[in-house]
């Protein structure tokens, strides 16, 4: 027969209190989740920083024939998907490469330092060439065309990389987790007013073309848009908590009958 301090309002506070400071249980179930990016873009290289492609169906990173940058832009909400006090343990990217050189080329994921925008643009064609920027939108100028400018020309960046991978013909590519990468991921988490997303940075040191098109969150396939996974651990006693809170209620009931 269970204790009558058990089902009292003070019991419940007690056993509570004991779950935060001591889980029920010390194993720790892991739980993963796939994320979608709620914003996408490409910088342009553009010496007025006019172009962008906001709403477009496909990102760009690399050098162009004519040796022109592009660099793709991309968060993920972390906060509205994954828990607050969870440990990330692994993050990994996958996109999918659509058209560009077939042979191997470098790509760098590197965490964003200022906010940017996403706004109405949508380049025509093969999207390659951009088009004139809308409101909001992000250009190699502008973290937010028209007025707010990036601190320096082709984005705000960490200039150490978070992941290497090389990106072959056309398919998907991969990110796999890195602690860098992982890093990145929880401080996004912990800090969603920061959380700024990542810039693709392709081979900008050899010989043009080195340019790949992704295809972004507009792609009419949603195979084919970009896909974070995530690996996670809930915040310890988060859930034996929630299990007490339910146990005192239906004491409570039991009792009141």
């Amino acid at each position: 027969m269970p204790h009558a301090w058990s089902s009292s309002p003070i019991g419940c506070v007690l056993l509570a209190g004991l779950a935060v400071l001591g889980p029920m249980s010390t194993h720790a179930h892991a739980s993963v989740i796939e994320i979608l990016p709620d914003r996408d873009n490409t910088l342009y290289e553009d010496a007025a920083g006019s172009l962008s492609n906001g709403a477009g169906q496909h990102v760009f990173a690399g050098l162009t024939l004519q040796g022109l940058s592009r660099r793709a832009l991309l968060r993920f909400d972390l906060a509205a998907h994954v828990p607050a006090g969870a440990t990330i343990t692994s993050v990994s990217l996958t996109m999918f490469m659509s058209r560009g050189v077939s042979s191997l080329v470098p790509m760098s994921l590197h965490r964003v330092t200022s906010d940017w925008g996403e706004g109405a643009s949508d380049a025509i064609d093969e999207e390659g060439a951009g088009i004139t920027a809308e409101a909001g939108d992000a250009t190699w100028l502008h973290a937010a065309s028209p007025g707010t400018l990036w601190a320096a020309p082709g984005g705000d960046f960490d200039p150490m990389l978070s992941v290497l991978t090389s990106v072959g013909g056309v398919g998907y590519a991969t990110w796999a987790s890195t602690p860098r990468l992982v890093a990145d991921a929880q401080a996004m988490l912990d800090q969603p007013v920061l959380n700024f997303g990542w810039l693709l940075l392709g081979d900008e040191l050899d010989t043009p073309p080195t340019a790949k098109r992704f295809d972004s969150r507009e792609h009419p396939d949603p195979s084919r848009r970009p896909m974070l996974v995530v690996e996670y651990i809930p915040s310890p006693g988060a859930g034996a908590v929630l299990a007490l809170g339910g146990v005192c209620a239906s004491r409570r009931r039991r009792l009141s009958r």
